[in-house]
């Protein structure tokens, strides 16, 4: 893994991603924590595909290791595994977006 070779370090996730229910339109935020904190080399998934920042899909790092993303306007056919890779660590987390139930 040259990855791992060139930073020499070895990644640790201290924080695992959580499973997100929400409605659909609405929007989902997954968050973990690495060590080391300035691990580059990270990447997002929805199931396998990658993820980036665009007008939909927020990707932030904040201090102390935190790792988060934001998906926004979900509609039920996002419903998937949200996988966060860093080096040879990944952690996972199920995306569940339900409809709306029409209130009468």
């Amino acid at each position: 893994d040259v990855f791992m070779f060139l930073s020499g370090q070895k990644v640790l996730i201290t924080e695992d991603l959580e499973d997100v229910t929400v409605l659909e339109g609405e929007s989902a935020t997954f968050k973990c924590r690495i060590s080391p904190v300035d691990c580059s080399g990270v990447q997002w998934f929805l199931d396998k595909t990658p993820l980036h920042t665009n007008e939909l899909n927020e990707i932030q790092s904040q201090p102390g290791g935190y790792h988060l993303l934001t998906l926004k306007k979900l509609s039920l056919k996002d419903s998937g595994v949200i996988t966060f890779e860093a080096g040879d660590k990944k952690t996972s987390a199920s995306l569940v977006v339900k409809g709306k139930s029409i209130v009468t």
